[in-house]
């Protein structure tokens, strides 16, 4: 039997009303191809911190509450926006940590420019939620006071070669007078990680113009059972360069090892014990070096350890003419919840 064919006004309703549909389904699919990609990070920290200066003779009983968080956003293809904050109330005051954009002109290479950390090192390198440690160690704050590591705003092109090698370069604008140059060479594979990165540092008053350095070589391995660190650092001391007008020459060591244990419970789910010691002097021809033993215990809780309770101990030391000098002792204890 031959079919009836099908009324016009029929057809005509049904064109109308799909094709809109088929385009807005279209639209979607590639608006969602298109729409900005968010991500957000954070850590929040809560607890007691217990600092004894003993050449001091003082101890200071602090209540720590501390909060990050990382905002990265792709408004488009092969853009991004990094932007991150910090608050501490002990300083009681929102710090931005990074500000900058980042532009990827090829699957290998991108460029960033903004306010950012430089390519410094493992302990430089590593992120709150990485560290079991509340402080970073002797070394860091050392460079730090010698403003080898301020977040500045800086140009940074990253490149890589291959799976494995990643060379970054950098330019660092402080001031009219001050400006830094930042390379970096890392390795790094599923288990082992080798940096070597360089920061050298000019300082360019009306007098004569002076230049300095600080390099970092570290080194890292996961194995089944333990994480290793190893860091050595060398440079020149800009401060005892500009002021007493000769060659001071900064050095440090730092060694950590960690051993995560895993559990097999529905609420504890790691037992992470930590130690790490560090020397460090930023005049190698004084023979007077810091030294900085740590050590602590962190529990995991859910899913991938994202609500932590860290307990930590550490002392310094200075070494000086032989003679040991008890600095400091400090006790952490506080709760971290990691998103």
């Amino acid at each position: 039997m031959k079919k009836n064919p099908a009324n016009p006004l029929i057809l005509k309703i049904l064109i109308l009303t799909i094709i809109p549909v088929l385009a807005a389904a279209e639209t979607e699919d590639v608006a969602k191809k298109e729409r900005t990609d968010v991500r957000i990070e954070g850590i929040l920290e809560v607890g007691i911190d217990i600092n004894n200066k003993v050449d001091e003779d003082k101890t200071n009983y602090n209540k720590i509450g501390f909060g990050k968080i990382e905002i990265s956003a792709r408004p488009a293809k092969r853009v991004r926006a990094e932007f991150g904050f910090e608050y501490d109330r002990g300083d009681d005051e929102l710090v931005i940590d990074k500000l900058y954009g980042q532009y990827s002109f090829a699957n290998f290479g991108l460029v960033r420019a903004g306010y950012m950390k430089k390519a410094f090192g493992l302990e430089e390198k590593a992120g709150l939620d990485e560290r079991y440690f509340r402080k970073r160690s002797i070394i860091n704050d050392g460079l730090e006071d010698l403003q080898f590591l301020d977040h500045d705003l800086t140009f940074q092109y990253r490149y890589r070669l291959n799976e494995n090698w990643r060379l970054i370069g950098g330019f660092s604008w402080m001031d009219t007078a001050r400006y830094l140059q930042n390379y970096s060479i890392e390795y790094g594979t599923k288990n082992t990680d080798l940096i070597f990165s360089t920061i050298i540092r000019h300082y360019n008053p009306p007098e004569k113009s002076i230049t300095t350095f600080v390099s970092s070589l570290s080194f890292k391995h996961a194995a089944k059972l333990f994480v290793s660190e190893t860091e050595l650092t060398f440079g020149l001391n800009p401060r005892i360069k500009s002021f007493d007008d000769r060659d001071a020459f900064v050095w440090g060591v730092r060694m950590q090892e960690y051993f995560p244990i895993k559990v097999k419970t529905e609420t504890l789910r790691q037992i992470i014990p930590i130690a790490e010691a560090a020397l460090y002097s930023d005049d190698m021809e004084s023979k007077d070096f810091d030294a900085q033993l740590r050590a602590g215990l962190t529990l995991g809780f859910a899913k991938n350890s994202a609500f932590q309770w860290r307990n930590t101990y550490g002392t310094v030391l200075r070494i000086q003419d032989s003679e040991k000098e008890l600095r400091r002792r400090r006790f952490d204890s506080e709760v971290v919840v990691i998103f």
